[in-house]
């Protein structure tokens, strides 16, 4: 087992589930049933409450409580930002694993058991992710969430490489159960990120630890692009926002490896960003030579008809 992997007393909770909210009680809701529907029940739920109404919050922890989840909340008078609402989370709460389940995300009932079996089974691993379903949706006001359209998320995720996340993150944190000893080891969340925080701490996580797959959509990662407001998603709802803070958090890692004289994370998502350049600078040849493609086809197809 890797020396920074220790596993904790075994009369805590096996995993912290922590649940990021601010005034989406409908939201909320759904995650309760989506964290109360798991077969592993070894867990305790963490609400934190990022400076939103405390009544929601508090009530979703009684109804956990009552349905026999371990269940704590805890309340930002303002909000600090997703960043500093999962290392409250984490620090309000002892388990072997974490996962962060956003209100607004939910898992099918498998999700905690296989990724549990996944890392005991596997002790080098530093954490697990699984498939992730894409969920389109919009909230009605009377009935709540009604999907729209489903699709796979990362269908072509069978492994995870650093290489790779220093392009573009390819997997939500719904669908990313990791060891705490893993967090203790790489430090917490970046609370200066107001967007892109589960990113950076991947690409620190990956620079220490492997990440193992599991090729079942157990993960559901919902987006409600129409949505205005605190109902909308950070992606969807802040597309600018994600473009700028990938070029400062691009920059901060570059300066670091310029300051040490070392050659590390900062250069990897340097020619990360090239690589999607060129990608999107290679596009449309791809698409044209597709279309030729397709033309000849055609072609073909009518002459050996005639």
């Amino acid at each position: 087992m890797n020396a920074d992997l220790q596993t904790p007393s075994a009369t805590t909770p096996r995993v912290a589930v922590v649940t990021r909210t601010k005034d989406r009680p409908i939201l909320l809701v759904r995650a309760l049933e989506s964290v109360a529907s798991q077969r592993f029940a070894d867990l305790i739920w963490v609400v934190v409450n990022d400076g939103g109404a405390t009544q929601p919050v508090d009530g979703a922890v009684e109804a956990a409580r009552s349905r026999g989840i371990a269940a704590v909340a805890v309340h930002h008078p303002i909000s600090l930002g997703m960043e500093a609402a999962s290392n409250a989370g984490i620090a309000a709460s002892r388990s072997e694993f974490v996962v962060l389940h956003d209100d607004d995300d939910s898992w099918e009932p498998d999700f905690l058991a296989e990724a549990v079996a996944f890392l005991d089974a596997g002790p080098e691993w530093g954490g697990v992710v699984t498939g992730t379903t894409r969920v389109d949706e919009r909230i009605d006001p009377i009935d709540g969430p009604r999907t729209l359209r489903r699709r796979p998320f990362n269908p072509g995720l069978r492994s995870v490489h650093l290489s790779e996340v220093a392009e573009q993150n390819p997997f939500p944190p719904i669908s990313f159960l990791y060891r705490r000893s893993a967090y203790d080891a790489i430090g917490p969340y970046d609370p200066t990120l107001p967007v892109l925080g589960d990113w950076e701490f991947n690409l620190r996580f990956l620079s220490r630890f492997d990440i193992g797959v599991i090729d079942r959509p157990l993960a559901n990662y919902h987006w409600r692009v129409a949505a205005k407001g605190g109902y909308g998603n950070s992606v969807s709802g802040g597309v600018d926002r994600h473009v700028q803070w990938d070029a400062v958090v691009r920059n901060r890692l570059l300066r670091r490896d310029l300051e040490s004289g070392t050659v590390g994370l900062g250069h990897l998502v340097a020619s990360g960003r090239r690589q999607i350049t060129l990608g999107k600078t290679l596009e449309p040849l791809t698409m044209a030579r597709g279309i030729a493609r397709r033309i000849v086809w055609r072609f073909r197809r009518v002459a050996g008809a005639a």
